[in-house]
């Protein structure tokens, strides 16, 4: 058959060695041992006639190289072989930069994501910080703890496969203290297992870039089902929201944190973009928030009347650096997800995550009679095709 990406993946172990032969290439296959290892390898004479020596070339392995690669390599050795040149029958080294996968986590951390900082730079969407920390988080979290010390070459689909299935399972589940007044907790499951292989495959296509690796090991694993979580809040269940930030409002909760809750569910901005809102970037004179960076670029959000109301309050209070400053005076207001699990058991909406006001306001502007580019541009979508499923 001719040896693909695919043919190569779907080559299983036997009880004994065999070789998948190259539809294009006769002289040039696929050696596939009982262990399961695979090796491209091309046989051929040096020299010519029957009394010519048969020599059979190790070329390299699937992971590190592809196919492609492969076969013009083995057609150039072939070619040397018939004038009578002597090939090299060891596998050839591919890099002496990094050897194990927790190695070009690094290095992509230091180089790939200050690449991509610049690429969005220039293309005007500044890459937000926090997205790359997120990244960093996931690396430290998942890839590194999973596949860390699995050396380059030894990496292969069945691996990046058993690390999918490891983080969907939620093996590397774990919670820990991040200051004083606070824990990262780290959660498994399928979205997450889908977006960590997405960044690990990111990872080692910047390895072979590096000419770390020949090729991507991680093309072509299937990945699993990303949730698509869509709850749209009803106007009773919003009145109810409203009633219960108002209660908390006078049982002494966070203004800054009652704040941002209503920020959300009136801007359909994201928790971040509200969370981390500074001064010189409302502007109450035109009406609009302008944020410099935001997960698709530089954004504008249109201020309404109520969302007006509470910036004029906040204003009231002197900040001068982000507009909802926590009251410790150490940053931004933090506490937003531990007040909005308060504010949802008051409406008894137990089921309503804090991202669900971001869909209820683009839902709300559906009904109102606004089209999909419209919202699509106020809640900062990079493609229409996102904010379709809102309709």
């Amino acid at each position: 058959m001719r040896l693909t990406l695919r043919t190569v993946q779907a080559a299983a172990a036997k009880d004994k060695e065999y070789v998948v032969w190259d539809h294009d290439l006769s002289c040039f296959g696929l050696r596939v041992r009982v262990g399961g290892g695979k090796t491209f390898i091309a046989r051929t004479r040096v020299g010519r006639g029957r009394v010519a020596k048969k020599v059979t070339i190790t070329i390299g392995k699937p992971d590190i190289m592809t196919v492609e690669d492969a076969r013009r390599k083995a057609r150039a050795l072939i070619a040397d072989a018939a004038e009578g040149k002597a090939p090299e029958t060891a596998a050839p080294k591919i890099s002496l930069g990094p050897k194990t996968v927790g190695d070009l986590c690094e290095l992509w951390l230091e180089k790939g994501a200050a690449r991509m900082r610049l690429r969005g730079k220039l293309a005007g969407k500044l890459r937000d910080p926090k997205n790359i920390a997120i990244d960093r988080g996931r690396i430290h979290a998942h890839i590194v703890p999973l596949l860390g010390k699995v050396k380059l070459s030894e990496l292969n689909a069945s691996a990046i496969e058993g690390f999918r299935d490891a983080v969907a399972r939620g093996d590397t589940k774990q919670v820990t203290k991040t200051k004083p007044r606070g824990v990262r907790r780290v959660s498994g499951g399928e979205g997450t297992a889908t977006r960590t292989l997405r960044l690990l495959s990111s990872i080692l296509s910047f390895g072979v870039r590096e000419r770390a690796l020949g090729a991507n090991p991680a093309i072509g694993v299937e990945k699993t089902p990303d949730q698509s979580l869509e709850r749209f809040l009803s106007p009773d269940e919003m009145r109810r929201v409203g009633e219960a930030l108002v209660a908390a409002e006078r049982m002494g909760a966070s203004a800054a944190g009652v704040a941002i809750i209503r920020m959300l569910a009136l801007s359909g901005a994201r928790k971040g973009e509200i969370e981390q809102l500074r001064w010189p970037e409302v502007d109450l004179r035109t009406g609009f928030l302008r944020l410099a960076t935001s997960k698709t670029g530089a954004k504008q959000i249109p201020i309404s009347g109520p969302m007006r109301a509470i910036l004029e309050l906040r204003a009231k209070l002197g900040c001068d650096g982000y507009v909802f400053a926590d009251r410790m005076g150490d940053g931004y207001f933090q506490g937003t997800p531990k007040l909005w699990v308060k504010i949802r058991t008051a409406a008894k909406l137990d089921d309503v995550r804090l991202h669900d006001l971001r869909h209820s306001a683009a839902s709300f502007g559906l009904a109102g009679g606004l089209g999909l580019e419209v919202i699509g541009k106020l809640l900062g979508h990079a493609d229409v095709k996102t904010t379709r499923r809102y309709a």
